[in-house]
């Protein structure tokens, strides 16, 4: 960047790398430009105070701040440290003391006072505090503009993650929104702007075959992420209601699973009947002292990492494919090759295969705890009720089919699935 340091056109024009890095910015010594793989940029002053290094990161990012700003605080920060006043202790207070408003302050009182009776408040809450706040958490509230939300949607795009993107706007959005009701703010500056990626609706049904190699590469997994495939496969169930699944919600003497309806996306008490394969599946299930049955922590938390799951259930699939191929049919071609699958495809494989043999539609809304309101405008206390043995029935004759496409690991033809991510 030169001897003399950096110069305003510079820090306009230096690129990301693959890596956080850090390039010199003094005058002062210690003023750092901070650039994320992101290519967001920031600025950050070390400095030694009582023999040990600190550093502090200033609020403003660029452009913001831009570089004879960032030059200026950073000599202040200093002079107040040859004063025997900690920078990073005086900042603190000036952004209490000044900016009662800050986006930081904002978000956890949305967080807290309405985010947290929501059923999505795990993912809203990771979003906001890894996306959003450390990229505006100085910022007054009624600060921020079109732009910075333009900016920061932008950057996850950059970062190929069009979902996430689409999921972050969305939510800025009910946030903005509660901002108005309680006064922070007049307009929202997220008004008009338009989801940055086109998102498909899922329709994929699995085919006999490839439910087939699902079903018989899920062992391979071993507990607890083979045992959750198959009882993802045999209930029909959302992945993140049997991901939470505790015992205390299991009767294995009824075969009968019932989630409390702050465990479910409707928000109703949903009772499951378990087929004899289901229960067979729990029964064998090590129990741990926790109260989640499919957990790596002892039944402290759920399972999670899906996507890595997935992949790792794909990596089976291939290498049962290979041995197939090499041991046993050479003539197969060596690449087989289905269509990107996800979870999801399991629920809809089980409810096309009943609509397709007969259960009819407001039995099958009660096995995927869809509104009653949409099939015969019953009240969900009647459906729950009404329709147990149908349901019961449904379910037990899905078990069968399924467990007829179990074979022994010498017979299973595969087919190389690539996970969606």
């Amino acid at each position: 960047m030169g001897k003399k340091g950096l110069t305003a056109k510079q820090v306009q024009h230096v690129g990301p790398l693959e890596t956080r890095y850090e390039v010199p910015a003094g005058p002062p010594t210690g003023l750092y430009l901070v650039i994320q793989p992101s290519g967001t940029k920031s600025w950050a002053l070390r400095y030694r105070w009582h023999g040990q290094t600190r550093k502090l990161t200033f609020p403003q990012t660029y452009p913001d701040m831009g570089l004879a700003a960032a030059r200026a605080e950073a000599t202040l920060k200093l002079d107040n440290l040859d004063n025997g006043i900690d920078p990073a202790a005086t900042q603190a207070e000036e952004i209490q003391k000044e900016e009662p408003n800050t986006v930081k302050s904002v978000v956890d009182e949305w967080l807290k006072r309405e985010v947290s009776r929501t059923r999505t408040k795990g993912e809203v809450t990771r979003i906001m505090n890894k996306e959003v706040t450390p990229k505006w958490k100085y910022k007054v509230i009624s600060d921020i503009a079109r732009p910075d939300v333009n900016r920061l949607i932008d950057a996850i795009m950059d970062r190929k993650a069009p979902i996430l993107a689409n999921r972050t706007l969305s939510i800025l959005k009910r946030f903005f929104r509660w901002t108005i009701e309680r006064g922070y703010i007049q307009v929202s500056p997220i008004a008009g702007i338009r989801p940055p990626a086109k998102e498909k609706t899922r329709d994929r049904v699995l085919t006999e075959e490839e439910l087939t190699t699902i079903w018989n590469a899920a062992p391979a997994l071993g507990f607890p992420f083979g045992d959750y495939f198959r009882f993802l496969a045999l209930t029909g169930q959302r992945r993140g209601e049997v991901a939470n699944m505790k015992w205390a919600d299991i009767d294995l003497d009824a075969a009968l699973w019932t989630l409390p309806k702050e465990a479910t996306k409707a928000g109703r008490i949903h009772d499951v009947p378990l087929s004899e394969p289901a229960v067979a599946l729990l029964r064998n299930a090590p129990k741990f002292k926790g109260p989640y049955i499919f957990t790596t922590t002892s039944g402290k938390r759920p399972i999670s990492g899906f996507s890595k799951a997935k992949a790792a259930l794909n990596d089976a699939i291939v290498a049962a494919r290979k041995k197939v191929v090499s041991e046993e049919r050479a003539d197969l071609p060596k690449h087989l090759e289905g269509a990107q699958w996800g979870l999801h495809d399991l629920r809809r494989t089980l409810t096309t295969w009943m609509a397709n043999n007969g259960v009819l539609p407001h039995v099958l809304a009660a096995i995927l705890n869809h509104s009653p309101g949409s099939t015969l405008g019953i009240t969900a206390v009647y459906a729950r009720s009404k329709w147990s043995k149908e349901k019961r029935a449904a379910l037990d004759a899905w078990a069968q089919y399924v467990m007829s496409l179990e074979k022994p690991s010498s017979e299973i033809e595969t087919r190389s699935m690539v996970a969606a991510g």
